[in-house]
């Protein structure tokens, strides 16, 4: 269980329990996250801790609690994934307003982050760098942080090496791959609302980037057709896994990152101006932004995280028309509106499904 209060919130996962029977009509258990117990005197007790109490049964059961607390936990995964995805919106003004080399603004991205998600550790860990390391050790944690960084060295060599339109249209794809690898290697049903608004969302995406299409050239349009598969996986790795903290992760893709960037970059000097937006970016929005959209798979299904992610490619315009006079076209206009409106009809259903 995480240390802060508002950590805290965003920690509690689906709780599992461990169990094992201590002889006829006695039943152990050994109970982490949010439990209902029965005690002595009969009574129904709420606690969230870890412990072991006494219970009478005839049955000894091992399983994982996750669809119970998944559906009660609903609201919560969309309002972390909605969050994080409305702090990570500016990304793409941010980066416009650099004049850097973009080789050399990859390098302070994945640098920067790397610095303000150790930091971040070491205060929550309390400069335990054995915990930390340790949680570098497991499985899930190494394939996040490889995935996160290929993705975005994938991301910014599309945008590089084909145009915005382009990218942003073939990531998009991301949701329905999601939910191809959530149904073949965790055998997750998709319900045919999630298929149909993912086909609805990237319809309207097309809408939106369709006075773009057809000007990229082959190299880039597959390093975002592999940024989209990248993308999906992780968000998939991350459902499964249940990882409690993905800070880490996010630590170790930063330093990946600018480890790869430094070998190809011309030089790593940058202007002034140039550092603030990068400081703004690599020590709050991008830190932030992807802690709370990797706490999201926590409590929704993969597809429904990449499909709030979709909200970006609407809510990035209109940074821009508001900062630097860039009018979205009225096919974004209409575009945007079919996607928050389609998402917003999907998570309604989905949530009375929930309560019911």
């Amino acid at each position: 269980m995480l240390q802060y209060p508002f950590l805290s919130l965003l920690s509690r996962s689906a709780p599992r329990y461990k169990s094992r029977c201590t002889g006829f009509g006695h039943y152990r258990s050994t109970y982490t996250g949010m439990a209902r117990t029965i005690g002595p005197g009969g009574g129904l007790s709420n606690s969230y801790s870890a412990f072991e109490h006494p219970l009478f049964f005839v049955f000894e059961e091992s399983r994982p609690m996750a669809s119970s607390s998944r559906s009660g936990n609903h609201l919560k995964g969309i309002g972390i994934t909605a969050g994080g995805v409305v702090i990570l919106s500016p990304d793409g003004l941010i980066t416009s307003l650099v004049d850097a080399d973009i080789r050399t603004s990859l390098f302070w991205r994945g640098l920067l982050l790397g610095i303000a998600m150790t930091a971040f550790l070491l205060v929550r860990y309390r400069g335990d760098l054995r915990q930390i390391t340790g949680l570098l050790r497991q499985g899930p944690q190494l394939a996040v942080a490889v995935l996160f960084a290929a993705s975005s060295v994938g991301w910014v060599t599309a945008i590089t090496l084909t145009s915005v339109a382009n990218t942003l249209f073939i990531v998009a794809c991301a949701p329905l791959f999601a939910a191809i690898f959530a149904r073949i290697f965790l055998g997750e049903l998709v319900p045919a609302r999630t298929v149909l608004t993912i086909l609805i969302s990237i319809a309207a995406m097309g809408m939106i980037f369709a006075e773009g299409l057809g000007r990229g050239d082959l190299a880039g349009n597959l390093a975002a057709i592999a940024t989209a598969l990248i993308w999906a996986g992780m968000v998939v790795i991350l459902s499964h896994a249940q990882i409690e903290d993905p800070g880490p992760a996010m630590a170790l893709s930063g330093y990946l990152v600018a480890a790869l960037a430094l070998i190809v970059a011309p030089t790593i000097a940058i202007a002034a101006l140039d550092a603030l937006w990068l400081a703004l970016l690599g020590f709050v929005v991008l830190p932030i932004s992807f802690f709370m959209i990797m706490l999201g798979p926590r409590h929704l299904p993969a597809p429904e995280v990449s499909l709030i992610m979709l909200l970006e490619a609407v809510l990035g315009p209109i940074w821009a028309w508001w900062f630097i006079s860039q009018t979205p076209s009225p096919l974004s206009l209409i575009g945007g509106t079919v996607i928050i409106g389609t998402l917003a009809i999907h998570f309604a259903i989905a949530l009375r499904m929930a309560r019911a």
